[in-house]
């Protein structure tokens, strides 16, 4: 049995137990529950994004490291695709957040009826 098939049975074994884990931390930490408000929801967005860009990054720096070996390149195009999407949907949810708790302040009537243009 070689090396590379040796990892291979010990990652199968290991993934349910890591499965498990990651689990429990979800439901402890209130990710399972339904989202108390739209701040609480854009805040698991951006969470889940920053955990997901911790997790693709390393693989794609070792990808250029390694200069991308022939079986890795797919592998790579799509993660590279995965870390897009996860970096748009964490800074759609930051922007969100920010306007939420940003809101535009209307103007007041006073200033509707001076006419002056609002800047």
């Amino acid at each position: 049995m070689t090396r590379a098939m040796r990892l291979f049975i010990l990652a199968m074994l290991a993934a349910p137990v890591f499965t498990y884990f990651v689990y429990r931390l979800a439901r402890g930490l209130g990710f399972l529950e339904p989202a108390v408000d739209k701040q609480h929801e854009y805040r698991r967005t951006i969470l889940t994004a920053l955990f997901a860009f911790l997790l693709f990054l390393p693989i794609m720096l070792f990808g250029f490291a390694n200069d991308w070996p022939r079986m890795w390149r797919i592998f790579g195009v799509v993660n590279g695709l995965a870390l897009a999407f996860f970096a748009l949907m964490g800074g759609l949810a930051a922007l969100r957040l920010w306007r939420l708790r940003h809101p535009q302040q209307e103007p007041t009537a006073a200033e509707r009826s001076s006419g002056e243009p609002l800047p």
